[in-house]
């Protein structure tokens, strides 16, 4: 175990920002983004589940992630956990109906490998949901910023550019069946709570993608 990993020093005040003012106001959009596309399933496997706050949101949950600290956070919220990497997911071909990354693809080694690997466990019929910050929003740019500045934690990420995160996706197998944004001005003005809008994406959308982006990928 790498305690030193920033995800396992830094896990309370990554933990606690969701309960500042700014915070709840996000995570209430967010989850606003994901309910749409996840109400219908039953069993889902969260991939990167990190302290569980969005695992929480499915019926019957199960998350991995490969640090230690976040998933102790996260099995005392309840979700039933494994300490494993993206890319080995220790499951059987076709064990759930639904796979969820949550801002978690874009910290992960090798997406391409995760992706076919989220596929490889996906039962017939079932999807993967992508929630993802990309490099054209605005917030997206803040992000990157922040990366080249060397914060914490998103000096460790590599953030999509959209039509690139589309060619992976068909690289390995996968559509875009639908997909809802939030946060259409954030950072650029205050967070407010906001409703989630369905989203298409041809070429005016990719000139002002929303801040956060879910996407339901199917096979």
């Amino acid at each position: 175990m790498d305690t030193s990993s920033p995800y396992e020093v830094f896990v309370k005040k990554y933990d606690a920002w969701y309960d500042s003012e700014e915070g709840k106001i996000l995570y209430e959009n967010e989850k606003k983004c994901i309910e749409p596309l996840i109400k219908s399933c039953d069993k889902v496997l969260e991939v990167g589940v990190g302290t569980g706050r969005f695992a929480l949101l499915a019926k019957h949950a199960v998350g991995i992630d490969i640090a230690f600290f976040p998933l102790k956070m996260a099995k005392k919220r309840g979700v039933w956990v494994i300490q494993a990497k993206a890319e080995e997911l220790p499951f059987k071909d076709k064990s759930f109906e639904c796979v969820m990354f949550v801002l978690s693809l874009s910290f992960i080694k090798d997406g391409f490998k995760s992706l076919l690997e989220a596929k490889r466990v996906l039962k017939e019929q079932g999807k993967i949901i992508i929630c993802e910050v990309f490099k054209g929003s605005k917030l997206g740019k803040v992000y990157e910023e922040k990366k080249q500045k060397g914060h914490p934690f998103y000096s460790h990420a590599n953030f999509y550019d959209f039509i690139e995160f589309k060619k992976m996706l068909e690289a390995c197998g996968l559509r875009i069946a639908k997909a809802y944004g939030t946060l259409v001005n954030y950072p650029c003005k205050p967070v407010r709570l906001e409703d989630p809008s369905e989203i298409s994406f041809d070429t005016q959308v990719l000139a002002q993608l929303p801040g956060f982006v879910c996407l339901e990928v199917r096979p």
